[in-house]
């Protein structure tokens, strides 16, 4: 099955995709959940996991795209997820040798989850949103870890999660099951990993 081709003429859409992408709406989440820390310690840990995580997964998807593999494609998307699983699992280690705060240790417990998860559902079932999937997880995680002290943060950020999925389907990069499979795909984990880990 070939897949559609991404049209980014709803240029509002195309933006929001840009601005609210998976590779950074992990930043403000961690800065949310590590604020009690020294700032120095949150840019620290952040700068850390974006080295070892975000940092060689983007080279990773550069490198694909030079040589002219879409990442919208479905099989393009296969070594992404096990590269960025590869990589959470070596930035788990050093986090716990580190003696890492442990809600950050728990977010990449739960990736270890969810890469392998979503990188399945890719290969056997069909394209999973990263955006959904990713936004979803965020919002789950922040709730979770009490957060987010005001219902209208709730309300807002289901919002913002509302916007991001239309985003994707407007752009063509998803359909409506495939963001809505990402929405679950991404908050789950978070559900499971979270109460598990966070009642030490």
């Amino acid at each position: 099955m070939i897949d559609p081709v991404p049209d980014s003429s709803n240029r509002l859409a195309f933006f929001i995709g840009r601005i609210l992408h998976p590779y950074f709406l992990p930043t403000p989440t961690l800065f949310i959940l590590l604020r009690d820390r020294p700032w120095q310690e949150i840019v620290g840990w952040i700068a850390w996991v974006t080295l070892i995580v975000l940092l060689p997964s983007m080279a990773l998807a550069a490198i694909l795209r030079s040589r002219g593999r879409a990442l919208y494609e479905r099989k393009t998307r296969q070594p992404l997820y096990l590269f960025g699983w590869l990589m959470v699992l070596i930035c788990l280690a050093s986090l716990i040798v580190l003696d890492a705060p442990w809600v950050l240790i728990t977010c990449l417990v739960t990736l270890t989850v969810w890469a392998p998860l979503q990188g399945g559902i890719n290969s056997l079932v069909t394209k999973v949103s990263a955006h959904a999937a990713v936004a979803s997880g965020c919002i789950a995680g922040l709730v979770l870890a009490g957060n987010l002290p005001s219902p209208l943060l709730y309300i807002g950020l289901v919002a913002l999660l509302g916007v991001i999925m239309w985003a994707r389907i407007a752009t063509r990069n998803h359909t409506i099951t495939q963001v809505l499979l990402g929405a679950l795909v991404g908050a789950l984990p978070v559900l499971i990993v979270f109460p598990l880990m966070l009642q030490r």
